[in-house]
């Protein structure tokens, strides 16, 4: 059975932001806890100091450049290093490295007061001129990484003094809290040398990574924050076998581990281990990749093979069979909270294979020899689709897809990929001029949560640097309204411009929204103050065991 379940949430932005945003939050029965941590609600004692934690992790880190967003880096980034605000769970904005902040009145600026009592690991002060460093490299498209998406309407920064900066805007904003969120600052020292270490302000520093070993970091005795962390090491190990994974677990290998499969879910709760549910801030997708104009035409060149994926996609059975129930079927990218959320787009696909084989049909792609493969001028329709070895509910979305359009004559090759693959195939290199090297992915994607311009920073969606248009072959429109909607606070312009995006994508099908995606933290007894980001991201800095 499909689940979904909705919890109320607040949104705690300036006031001037909060003409853009509206209130609520979706969850996956069992509903995970919004007002404290679900892994300290049975704790009367105190936290204790010292210890170490042992943390299973589905894949490596790739590099400790803060700006790089993709999930294998989400155990390094709150624990070597601090952003400047953060989100609590209900999306108030809460201080770190800033104390205080002050918008204009247009939503252009916004100027931040930052503490003075921080210093780096290496013993530097921490001061303003950090933070336009920071800036100005995420403003550069080859160091700004993901980030650099985000920071498209930044004009710049600028300090007054040691401990005051101002960060300007080319438009209205309204996701510029989203951005300060995310964004964590590292040393300007450490640039040249993020590939093997890290300088942060963080409440953990960097002992040693031993590549697909372990990353350890231990206790920063000089942390702002009094009294954090309160561990004396945390560790982060890989597992390649996910099934070793889940039994390290049962059998107290180690004492926590993040993005458990979620066909473990019941198995571990048997054991004694408790799971407790993330943000669901993420989002399963399938992206298509057609052809670039300067590419030979294939089957996805023709909108009408790509709108036969999207009518092919049984997410109920998705959500049954690959996610074992925990999961949200959705057709829109957008919770129903959102103001680029519209009722009418919601159910414009179903699962409909008539309606698949008959655009085929139409787009002229038929059976000609009688092996039950769809084929076009000698050419077989055959797709393939990559997905994440670290992630094997994402190859059971593909199994799924596989099975419903071999029965139409189209046949799915699931390639599964490490992580060291999946990346270049996934975003493009140089030497692909970059350009993504898959026809589907199965992927997922995050932050359409917070301010609906958040989607548009993951690779399959943004109207920039994007490895699916890098020649810039956007669907019509989409990159226009994409502006307006991300440099207005006028929430009626901001709907009209995202239901033509919407509009859009449903008709492209280049990015189709398959289910809400949860991601499960697993820990022992004896952990306490586990907790995560509303993007999921592992904060180790307030967890004690006993």
């Amino acid at each position: 059975m499909t689940c979904k379940h909705l919890s109320p949430l607040r949104i705690g932005l300036l006031a001037a932001l909060l003409l853009a945003l509206a209130a609520a939050s979706v969850a996956c029965a069992p509903a995970p806890p919004t007002e404290e941590m679900a892994s300290d609600m049975d704790m009367e004692e105190g936290p204790r100091t010292g210890g170490t934690l042992v943390v299973g992790t589905t894949d490596d880190i790739i590099n400790f450049d803060a700006f790089s967003l993709g999930f294998v880096s989400y155990p390094m980034q709150n624990q070597c290093y601090d952003s400047l605000i953060v989100y609590d769970k209900r999306l108030n904005i809460m201080p770190r490295l800033a104390t205080a902040w002050e918008t204009n009145a247009e939503g252009t600026s916004v100027t931040l007061t930052l503490r003075d009592d921080v210093v780096w690991h290496n013993g530097r002060a921490f001061v303003a001129d950090d933070v336009v460093q920071n800036i100005d490299r995420a403003l550069v498209p080859d160091t700004g990484s993901n980030v650099h998406g985000m920071v498209q309407t930044v004009a710049g920064a600028t300090a007054d003094g040691d401990h005051s900066v101002t960060i300007d805007f080319a438009a209205p904003t309204p996701n510029m809290f989203d951005i300060l969120n995310v964004m964590r600052i590292m040393a300007p020292e450490s640039f040249d040398s993020l590939t093997n270490s890290c300088i942060g302000t963080g409440p953990f520093k960097l002992k040693e990574w031993i590549p697909g070993d372990v990353l350890t970091f231990t206790r920063n005795e000089d942390y702002w924050e009094e009294g954090r962390p309160y561990l004396d090491e945390v560790s982060f190990k890989p597992f390649d076998d996910l099934e070793a994974l889940v039994t390290a677990l049962e059998t107290g290998i180690i004492d926590a581990a993040i993005a458990i499969p979620p066909k473990d879910y019941q198995r571990l709760l048997d054991a004694g281990i408790a799971v407790d549910f993330g943000q669901g801030g993420l989002l399963y997708s399938i992206t298509v990749n057609p052809p670039d104009p300067d590419q030979p035409e294939g089957p996805l060149s023709d909108k009408r093979v790509r709108q036969a994926v999207c009518w092919s996609i049984d997410r109920d059975a998705i959500v049954d069979q690959a996610l074992f129930g925990v999961g949200g079927a959705t057709v829109v990218p957008f919770p129903d909270y959102s103001v680029a959320y519209f009722e009418e787009l919601a159910d414009h696909y179903s699962f409909d294979l008539d309606a698949a084989a008959a655009l085929l049909d139409e787009a002229g792609w038929v059976d000609t020899d009688g092996d039950g493969v769809r084929d076009k001028d000698g050419v077989k329709l055959v797709l393939n689709t990559i997905t994440i070895q670290a992630f094997p509910e994402t190859t059971d979305i593909g199994t799924i897809l596989e099975a419903d359009m071999a029965t139409i004559g189209v046949e799915i090759d699931v390639e599964p990929l490490d992580s060291a693959t999946y990346g270049p195939r996934h975003l493009g290199t140089p030497e692909t001029d970059g350009s993504a090297v898959f026809d589907l992915d199965v992927t997922f994607v995050g932050r359409q949560h917070l301010d609906p311009m958040g989607l548009f920073d993951n690779s399959p969606f943004r109207p920039r640097s994007s490895p699916i248009f890098p020649r810039g072959d956007f669907p019509e429109g989409y990159v226009e309204q994409l502006a307006i909607a991300g440099s207005t606070f006028d929430r009626d312009e901001r709907r009209a411009a995202f239901l033509q995006v919407g509009e859009i994508m449903l008709d492209s099908c280049i990015d189709i929204p398959i289910s809400w995606k949860y991601t499960l933290f697993a820990r022992q007894a004896n952990v306490h103050g586990l907790d995560w980001t509303v993007n999921d991201e592992l904060i180790a800095g307030n967890t004690w065991v006993e």
